[in-house]
């Protein structure tokens, strides 16, 4: 069967095209989904943005439909680690689109979104059979572009989930609901859904002219809906009109996964210029990870790089270990009866061996130079 054969025969003729298209898929999902947080692009460019996005879930699902009918054991690749990565590359995208009241909570969609990421997951799985499926002729004269290809695959992978996964822990906006005086200078602000981590933060506000901030985040109640930001000067409340409708954002520097991306190569490299950092429980974790997986990634360019330069200079990955003589023949291995002397010590065979604790000159190495 053609499909069989594409889908799970590396080393079929439409098994290269076929999965060349779902990796070029799976980059262009990830760029789409990193654009989409960028609020300029989002304005200007959205709707192209929402086309492409339903178009790579349109070539996923026809996949995953493909994968379910050409397996042998259909249950068991739907239950299998691979088979859930290729369910959750689309069940974001049609939760979202669904009309459940319960999944229309910010948080929710949040999550859905993060779990859109999990794509890139795709790409590893993709190595990983090509690498298995060749032969190990291919893999000694491919070997340095099969390794740097499964290098930048595994770094594109651990930058796209980090910076995703810590923008969505960083960064939090929304629609205010109203504005009120809750002191001589305190203002708490009301939203249709409070989402993230306000602790220790500061918020800026939309719509009520230089009443803007940032403000000091006091407290926040994500149950009922509303925070309380610290006024420098009550001053600055009049001639506001506090109960029109407007914006607020936490003033962070990760308003977005591009802008994500350069906290997460600059924490992979062990750089750490500290222009951005994250400051939530949450962000905290992930930085950790990152900072553990930029130390796996750097020791495998590392080892990339020795075993090029071995190649290069000696013509070989590894140094053959090779013990030999004075006269340049290798040592034998195997024991011959008939030898009159031992091939590494010299003693003859009709002599005892001499013990460690015998004196030098009762050896009969030392008879026999005397």
């Amino acid at each position: 069967m053609w499909l069989f054969r594409a889908l799970h025969v590396p080393n079929a003729k439409s098994y290269g095209p076929v999965h060349n298209f779902l990796n070029i898929t799976i980059f262009v999902s990830a760029i789409v989904g990193a654009l989409e947080t960028v609020a300029s692009l989002q304005d200007t460019w959205g709707a192209y943005l929402v086309l492409a996005e339903w178009t790579v879930v349109g070539i996923f699902s026809l996949e995953y439909i493909a994968n379910i009918l050409t397996s042998k054991n259909k249950f068991g690749y739907i239950f299998s680690f691979w088979g859930l990565i290729d369910f959750l590359a689309i069940a974001p995208s049609f939760l979202m689109l669904a009309n459940i009241t319960a999944l229309k909570s910010a948080s929710v969609l949040r999550i859905l979104r993060v779990l859109r990421v999990l794509r890139v997951l795709k790409l590893a799985r993709e190595a990983m059979t090509r690498l298995q499926a060749s032969t190990q002729t291919e893999v000694k004269q491919n070997s340095l572009r099969m390794n740097l290809t499964i290098y930048f695959l595994a770094l594109f992978s651990v930058v796209m989930i980090s910076s995703s996964l810590v923008y969505q822990a960083e960064y939090s906006n929304g629609t205010t609901v109203s504005v009120e005086q809750a002191g001589p200078k305190m203002l708490r602000v009301k939203t249709s859904e409070l989402h993230g981590d306000l602790s220790g933060s500061k918020v800026t506000l939309d719509g009520y002219g230089e009443l803007s901030g940032p403000f000091e985040v006091k407290t926040w109640n994500a149950k009922d809906d509303f925070f309380e930001v610290a006024l420098p000067d009550p001053a600055l409340l009049e001639g506001i009109n506090l109960a029109q409708k407007g914006k607020w954002a936490k003033d962070t520097l990760f308003t977005s996964v591009p802008q994500a991306m350069w906290w997460s190569i600059v924490t992979l490299t062990t750089v750490g210029y500290g222009d951005m950092y994250p400051i939530t429980i949450v962000g905290r974790l992930i930085a950790s990870v990152t900072m553990l997986c930029g130390l796996a990634l750097f020791g495998m360019l590392m080892n990339i790089i020795g075993k090029a330069m071995m190649t290069a200079l000696f013509g070989t990955e590894e140094l053959e270990k090779s013990d030999k003589d004075d006269g340049g023949e290798d040592l034998p291995t195997d024991w011959d009866p008939g030898w009159r002397h031992c091939p590494t010590c010299g003693q003859k065979h009709d002599e005892p061996a001499r013990s460690e604790d015998a004196p030098l000159a009762e050896s009969g190495v030392s008879r026999e130079i005397r």
